[in-house]
């Protein structure tokens, strides 16, 4: 099984795949509305919505696109992603969801490997 069937069949990963697919689209007023929709009032404490588009579009503006290089770890709730950007760099990004019903995402970094 590729690694991209295996985040289709994790909640965790098909918040993933959604939030790369908007990414992708440089669509980041449709990312806010998700973040708004998807992620726990705890998660955006930590790191508020304005400040994750910020550092999305930056990294948007200075590496691309991204695609899935190789999955490091999963299970439904919890992915963490090695992604290759379309400049060729590499970003983690780890991503977790609540165990109930509607999976919202609580967790959420992406940073740059170097």
């Amino acid at each position: 099984m590729s690694d991209k069937d295996i985040l289709a069949r994790s909640h965790a990963g098909m918040r993933l795949i959604a939030l790369a697919t908007l990414y992708n689209k440089g669509d980041f007023q449709r990312i806010r509305a998700y973040m708004k929709a998807h992620y726990t009032p705890g998660a955006l404490d930590v790191i508020p919505i304005a400040l994750r588009l910020a550092e999305m579009r930056e990294q948007f503006r200075g590496e691309g696109k991204v695609r899935v290089h190789q999955l490091v770890a999963h299970d439904k709730h919890h992915v963490v992603v090695l992604l290759e950007t379309q400049n060729g760099g590499m970003l983690l990004e780890d991503l977790v969801v609540e165990e109930d019903y509607p999976h919202l995402i609580s967790a959420h970094t992406r940073q740059t490997v170097v």
